[in-house]
């Protein structure tokens, strides 16, 4: 919604509120309103002999900018015996118009108390308050007005910028609500509850939105903030009671309602339904980047890998300056393994946003699948230098440092993520694997892995861990249920299944060892020690 100004209905009602009030000859008229013609009740509120042609050039003086003078005739007036509220009130004006703020407030009030019933001389000190800035006299004024006219609309909506104004949030949406209930015309107050609401993060943001909506149906801003702000246990109910009112068809914004059950829906994991929505958005609009990005999501979640990879292009056909399509795409081909094609993705992404950490860091990710050591590390490097928070790229680079034997590196960042989070179980467990495999503080490496495993005990990698150790220190049936209780969690590991092969040489068992390198083989067919180990027990 476009940024209404919350206190709009005060500038329309009043003189400027700054503090630095203008000179008088640059001022308006506190009452907005065209100079009154002289009335019979107040002609009759004089004697012949009390004042009335004072009264009358008074008030020629003042239409005419003479405020000075115009005060000096309300004066004779009054001293000639005139008791009328309305030359108290014009005289009020005249103060008004040359500064005299106090004196101009002393005769509004004077009125005031001659002609209780008159609304105006309330309304016109009531702005006068707001103009020096003293909202709570203002306040008082106005709702002294809204206890004998309970229906006045304009006055309702100015005691909701008061009390907006006083930070009573919940009050101003309470009065801006009811000015519009008294009159529908006055759409401008809904619009600047809804903005309130919306700038506070209120509770009824989103029922102010829906007012807005039902009042205007074809327009994309009440629907825009609507969808914004919606929220609770209701919003699938709310939405589809919107989607099926014909009216809010025609509106531009209408097709996101459907993006927003997707949304729902994929938070509640309800992937199919999601699906749906999603579907029927893009058939409103083809190129809707939400529905692109999301349906690719979804697809992804439940494992259409080919699926994902075909809308993420469309997002990318669509938006060619759009990272998210790239990353998408490239998400899906790192699942099915197609790292080369996943880093050509990622690399027009890159000549678009050279210094983007998502993308710095997927190019890391899929360099280290393709075994690049070298610019897993350049490309995990310049990922944590975009945001050295990113606990995900420590553990990459912590890897990739592994692999490369940069062994103190790799270890000052598990002792990093260690110390940054006591409960990582992934740095506890990476640390620990690290050790053994290159043989160094095997006691204090089977101490991390237990410490994984404490924290996170049916992690198939982690059991493998500590079962490997285990193993390492000749402790073989410890190892073996470890390594069998890993495999009935996770058998697509080939690293895991050849482990347990080991394990079941060490034990005398070669038959079933054989097994189990097989299983691993069909997993890594071009691995050549399991092919060397195979070959090697088969001879036996």
């Amino acid at each position: 919604m476009k940024n209404v100004n919350i206190y709009i209905s005060i500038i329309l009602f009043t003189v400027s509120c700054s503090s630095n009030l203008p000179r008088a000859e640059q001022q308006f008229d506190v009452n907005s309103q065209e100079p009154k013609k002289i009335d019979e009740n107040t002609i009759d509120s004089f004697s012949q002999d009390n004042g009335i042609q004072y009264f009358m050039d008074g008030m020629l003086f003042l239409e005419q900018g003479d405020y000075a003078r115009a005060i000096l005739e309300f004066q004779e007036s009054i001293e000639k015996g005139s008791n009328s509220a309305e030359v108290y009130f014009s005289m009020s004006e005249a103060y008004w118009m040359i500064q005299k703020y106090d004196k101009s407030i002393f005769f509004a009030k004077k009125a005031i108390s001659l002609d209780q019933k008159a609304i105006d001389y309330k309304i016109s000190l009531g702005k006068k308050y707001i103009a020096l800035n003293r909202y709570s006299e203002s306040m008082m004024v106005f709702e002294s007005i809204i206890e004998t006219s309970p229906d006045n609309a304009d006055v309702l909506f100015i005691i909701g910028d008061l009390k907006a104004k006083l930070n009573d949030i919940d009050g101003a949406l309470v009065y801006y609500d009811e000015a519009y209930n008294k009159d529908n015309s006055l759409i401008l107050a809904l619009e600047v509850a809804a903005q309130l609401a919306y700038d506070n993060k209120h509770r009824d943001a989103s029922k102010l939105f829906k007012k807005l909506l039902l009042a205007d149906p074809s327009n994309s801003e009440y629907l825009r903030g609507y969808i914004e702000t919606i929220q609770g246990s209701n919003i699938l109910n709310e939405l589809k009671e919107l989607i099926q009112n014909e009216q809010i068809k025609a509106n531009p914004f209408y097709n996101n309602l459907y993006n927003q059950m997707a949304l729902e829906f994929i938070k509640n994991r309800q992937f199919s339904d999601a699906e749906n929505f999603l579907r029927k958005a893009l058939e409103e609009r083809e190129d809707d980047r939400f529905s692109l990005y999301y349906l690719s999501l979804v697809y992804r979640e439940v494992g259409r890998n080919d699926l994902s990879l075909e809308i993420s292009r469309k997002h990318s056909k669509f938006y060619p300056n759009d990272k998210e399509g790239y990353i998408n795409s490239a998400i899906s081909l790192i699942s099915m393994q197609k790292y080369e094609e996943a880093i050509d993705e990622l690399n027009i992404a890159l000549t678009l946003y050279p210094e983007d950490f998502e993308i710095n860091y997927f190019l890391g990710l899929t360099s280290y699948s393709l075994n690049d050591y070298l610019n897993a590390e350049k490309y995990y490097m310049i990922s944590l230098s975009l945001d050295d928070t990113s606990i995900a790229t420590m553990h990459g680079l912590a890897m990739t440092y592994d692999n490369l034997g940069m062994w103190k590196n790799s270890d000052d960042l598990y002792v990093k993520l260690i110390s940054l989070n006591e409960n990582d179980a992934q740095a506890y467990n990476n640390y620990a694997y690290s050790l053994v495999e290159r043989g160094e503080e095997i006691d204090y490496a089977l101490t991390l892995a237990e410490k994984a495993i404490e924290i996170s005990p049916n992690t198939s990698a982690y059991l493998d861990t500590i079962g490997w150790i285990h193993y390492k220190l000749g402790n073989y049936s410890i190892a073996k249920d470890f390594i069998a209780k890993a495999i009935l969690i996770d058998e697509s590991s080939a690293v895991i299944l050849e482990h347990y092969g080991d394990i079941l040489i060490k034990l005398e068992d070669v038959n079933e060892a054989l097994i189990f390198y097989n299983k691993a083989l069909l997993i890594e067919p071009d691995n050549k020690t399991l092919i060397s180990k195979i070959e090697k027990y088969e001879n036996q």
